[in-house]
């Protein structure tokens, strides 16, 4: 029986949202282009950039300071992930406390960011592949097939918002699939359907929106009751929730995309690749061709038996091009 297990990095959300690299440099035009948007589409003329974001007061200025921070600690490490891990394992209470800053505004971040730009174009082909229109049901990706994600963003959600009839389809037929696995959480806050700001996770920007975002940082802030963020990296759990492991177990096919593979991934990578190992029949990686040697080694190491490692080794197949995500001949249709 075919299964196929996609497993996401940040390289899959790359068009739309910024790399490790890319990072400092649009928070540093997040500003600007937060100040176009407001003035091209609601003539806010009088307001000086330094309080573009003027709906919530107080809470909008220290929305807008902690994404500059966010920018300096990011040049400062490898990534905001390394910078997070750092405050996880100080466990100190300033640690702790930065850690929740540290969420509560990337959260708000990428959802800003979201919201200024249409979804990564290749989730649109991704899904337009793949989604069933069955009578009465919602779209629906094949039940052999899950996604696996590193990304705490939500370009599922927003590319799948495009295929619905209604926006509230989102919840039901994304969201909270058991084949839509997060390892990181995403932006905003947990799924709720008795809370707005569970629908952030689609919606272009407006005024509206951002009102919405602003109250939902000051409820983080506050650890309002309810309230926290949903981003919780991977590495601050020992392994992977059992319910992870039983979804991916007998995984045949593993398509990677735009995951390079990090060292400090690396003990959850290892779990998660062992526990597919006895039924993989096929790896398909797909990034840059430069990136294929280096991939394929980090690959290789999350295996520990030399013979299981050959085995895998021969199943390997890279995949150079990056216009579109990779669909293996053995989908089901």
């Amino acid at each position: 029986m075919v299964k196929i297990t996609y497993l996401l990095g940040a390289g899959a959300s790359c068009n739309s949202l910024p790399m490790v690299e890319d990072f400092p440099e649009r928070i540093d035009k997040l500003n600007d282009e937060l100040w176009y948007r407001m003035q091209g589409e609601y003539g806010a003329k009088n307001i000086s950039t330094d309080d573009i974001l003027w709906p919530r007061g107080k809470y909008a200025q220290a929305l807008m300071n902690q994404i500059k921070w966010l920018g300096k600690e990011s040049t400062r490490h490898a990534s905001i992930d390394t910078y997070a891990k750092k405050l996880f394992i100080r466990n100190d209470k300033e640690a702790i406390d930065l850690l929740h800053l540290l969420k509560a505004t990337l959260s708000c971040y990428i959802l800003i960011e979201q919201s200024l730009r249409e979804a990564d174009k290749r989730y649109d082909s991704f899904f337009a592949s793949l989604l069933r229109n069955e009578p009465g049901q919602l779209p629906s990706l094949p039940k052999e097939v899950n996604i696996v994600t590193w990304n705490y963003d939500t370009q599922l959600e927003k590319s799948y918002r495009e295929f619905c009839q209604d926006p509230s389809f989102v919840y039901e037929g994304i969201t909270r699939k058991r084949n839509i696995i997060r390892l990181n959480g995403a932006c905003g806050v947990p799924f709720d359907e008795s809370k707005q700001e569970k629908n952030l996770c689609y919606e272009h920007f407006s005024l509206s929106f951002l009102e919405s975002v602003l109250k939902l940082y000051d409820n983080l802030l506050r650890k309002a009751e309810g309230y926290r963020p949903y981003i919780s990296f991977a590495w601050e759990r020992r392994e992977p929730d059992t319910r992870i492991l039983e979804t991916i177990k007998g995984t045949t096919t593993l398509v990677i995309i735009g995951y390079s593979l990090p060292y400090f991934n690396r003990d959850i990578d290892k779990i998660i690749f062992e526990t597919m190992a006895p039924s993989l029949e096929k790896i398909f990686i797909q990034a840059p061709a430069a990136d294929h040697p280096a991939l394929e080694e980090r690959f290789l190491t999350c295996f520990a038996d030399q013979s299981v490692k050959q085995t895998i080794s021969s199943a390997i197949e890279m995949i150079e091009g990056t216009d579109l995500f990779y669909i293996p001949d053995n989908m089901p249709r």
